[in-house]
């Protein structure tokens, strides 16, 4: 229940009005850092990428200006104008690429992972609530990356489907840098384990 206490009152009380009448069995706040790092090559890569469409797009713009704003002439005066937007997109991308570590940390300061008896619940609080809730039943298997502090990684997985290429692809749910990783593994597996015994028509 840590996750829970430490969040601010007027989250806490949005997030208990929607869990309202489901106990919560388990909840945990994902670490920043952790997913920090988790996208890190992300950065990595990005960061030749960003660098590669700002050469581009600087030395397309030094063309644009070299021409002259309204001198077209030509094929050569018309690209003038066609490379600094065609260079727009790719520098976005690599923002994009660059900044994605830190906004994931930033998300992950805003989320919490719960576990109720009816679903595993992933609340992004802001100025909006986001709730994301899948049900226990639907994960056939539990894989837990552990660290030494007890947290760690751990994805469930959801099935399969096939992508438009026909080519299959597994579905999963992942949860990095979550506290407390073994509590949360042994709790799941117990209300699952009591769910199957008990059947589709009792209540857990």
């Amino acid at each position: 229940m840590s996750g829970m206490q430490s969040l601010p009152r007027y989250a806490l009380q949005r997030l208990t009005r929607e869990l309202a009448g489901e106990p919560i069995l388990w909840a945990g706040r994902p670490s920043a850092r952790a997913v920090f790092w988790k996208a890190a090559p992300i950065l990595l890569f990005g960061i030749p990428w960003l660098a590669f469409s700002l050469a581009w797009e600087l030395t397309a713009l030094g063309v644009f200006f070299n021409t002259g704003i309204g001198k077209v002439e030509g094929p050569g005066g018309i690209m003038a104008y066609v490379f600094p937007i065609f260079g727009i997109p790719f520098v976005a991308i690599g923002i994009g690429l660059v900044g994605a570590p830190l906004w994931g940390a930033r998300k992950a300061m805003r989320t919490v992972h719960v576990l109720t008896d009816r679903r595993l619940v992933t609340a992004v609080l802001g100025k909006t609530l986001s709730i994301k809730s899948i049900d226990p039943q639907r994960v056939y298997d539990v894989t837990r990356v552990e660290k030494s502090d007890g947290s760690g990684t751990i994805t469930f997985a959801l099935g399969s489907y096939r992508d438009s290429d026909g080519d299959w692809v597994e579905k999963s749910e992942i949860w990095p840098g979550t506290p407390d990783i073994r509590e949360l593994e042994l709790k799941f597996r117990q209300l699952t384990s009591n769910a199957r015994r008990m059947g589709p028509d009792q209540p857990a």
